[in-house]
């Protein structure tokens, strides 16, 4: 056996010579493999970053609708002049659009109240089909409404009806 042994190797080389090199090549195989996993970590945390703030875009300004849409609702509620039925204001670079309704139910004493607010959110659609193109042509990319509805009822006879002074 020694003696196929030292056919295989070359003329006044040591007996384990080509075990450096094949040491060698296995850290840069391995340097290649810790250098892609540490690629894909880097990769899946700045997407989870991302995510998170899309996430928190979205409900700062989903708080801001309602924060909107509730005053709204106080107003109409309240019977005051001077309520707005439909509104567009501005908060930290996003356009709200408000719209009210007051209709009377037939044959009962109520008022139904409604507010909508909408506004156009950041990012893609979470769930959009055929990748978010929809039905629009290329080129012509819709922006995605964000929108949130407030219904009540309040008694359409004044207050002061049916009081009497004594």
């Amino acid at each position: 056996m020694k003696a196929a042994s030292a056919k295989c190797r070359a003329p006044g080389q040591p007996p384990h010579a080509n075990s450096g090199r094949t040491a060698q090549g296995m850290a840069l195989i391995e340097a290649l493999v810790a250098s892609a996993v540490l690629g894909i970590g880097l990769a899946a945390a700045t997407r989870l970053t991302l995510h998170s703030l899309l996430t928190a875009s979205e409900t700062r300004q989903h708080t801001v609708a309602l924060a909107l849409a509730l005053d709204a609702m106080d107003c109409l509620q309240s019977s005051r002049s001077g309520c707005s039925l439909q509104a567009s204001t501005t908060v930290q670079g996003t356009t709200y659009r408000m719209q009210s309704q007051v209709q009377t139910r037939p044959g009962l004493a109520l008022e139904d109240l409604q507010v909508r607010v909408q506004w156009p959110t950041v990012g893609p659609a979470l769930g959009a089909t055929g990748g978010g193109f929809g039905g629009n042509s290329p080129g012509q990319a819709q922006p995605r409404m964000g929108e949130l509805t407030l219904h009540s009822s309040r008694d359409a006879v004044p207050a002061w009806l049916g009081v009497s002074l004594p």
